[in-house]
């Protein structure tokens, strides 16, 4: 199943949580990552330890999903085709869960930021990615979403309504470019994962009963290969591969 040699995927939120061990597990075979996000510290340890373990190359892009405009989108766009001719995957991994609250007592600077990064960024970075897609034989856009997507949930706010957009999204992508292109679009709920978005949602959880962000892996392998072309679902989950 492993096709990831030179492929060419842009993982955003990529200096931590679920985002830093794509970007390393991904790199580790083959895969050239573009690492996007804000930190631009984070981003350079996970660009070294990706140079470290196989011969790729990474690039990184420093970026502020909660500001991302429609010319910054074009700009990516250009900067992954002169740097590698085209983009494989885009994989809309950040968010921010803002704060846990209820909706009488959200202030709108809060909600505003965790839907710019969330939801809007993801849109802008996907519609400006695909001229770069479309050089690609084995073209995918996935979206990490959250079992919220599904159900609203009491206190979880902007986070929850951006999950849920964010699926009415990927269901529109979906149907407008599967139609007319070999561009595939996924959804994928990690379910309970260690890491720090976690901790905060969840404070009083045992991380140690959790998985890994590691373990994830697998799953994101099977949606990039070229095994999933035929796939007629939209949604996955990490039970889905267990």
């Amino acid at each position: 199943m492993n096709n990831l040699i030179n492929r060419n995927i842009l993982v955003t939120g990529s200096n931590k949580g679920i985002g830093k061990e794509l970007a390393i597990g991904l790199g580790s075979q083959g895969a050239n990552i573009i690492l996007l996000g804000r930190n631009s510290t984070g981003l350079e340890e996970v660009y070294d330890v990706i140079q470290k373990s196989k011969n790729t190359s990474p690039m990184i892009i420093e970026c502020d999903l909660e500001n991302l405009d429609e010319k910054q989108g074009n700009e990516i766009n250009n900067l992954i085709l002169e740097s590698y001719g085209h983009l494989d995957a885009v994989i809309n991994n950040a968010s921010i869960i803002g704060k846990m609250s209820s909706l009488s007592d959200y202030d709108l600077k809060t909600w505003n930021s965790v839907l710019n990064v969330n939801l809007t960024a993801s849109f802008l970075l996907t519609k400006s990615l695909l001229p770069a897609l479309s050089g690609s034989k084995i073209p995918r856009i996935i979206f990490t979403s959250s079992g919220v997507a599904l159900a609203g949930r009491a206190f979880w706010g902007a986070y929850a309504i951006s999950k849920a957009a964010t699926k009415s999204m990927a269901e529109i992508f979906k149907e407008e470019l599967e139609g007319t292109s070999n561009i595939k679009v996924f959804n994928f709920d990690p379910g309970a994962t260690r890491t720090s978005m976690r901790a905060f949602a969840y404070p009083a959880e045992d991380p140690s009963k959790l998985k890994e962000p590691s373990e994830l892996l697998k799953c994101y392998e099977w949606l990039l290969s070229d095994e999933s072309k035929d796939a007629n679902d939209l949604y996955f989950t990490f039970n889905s591969f267990n």
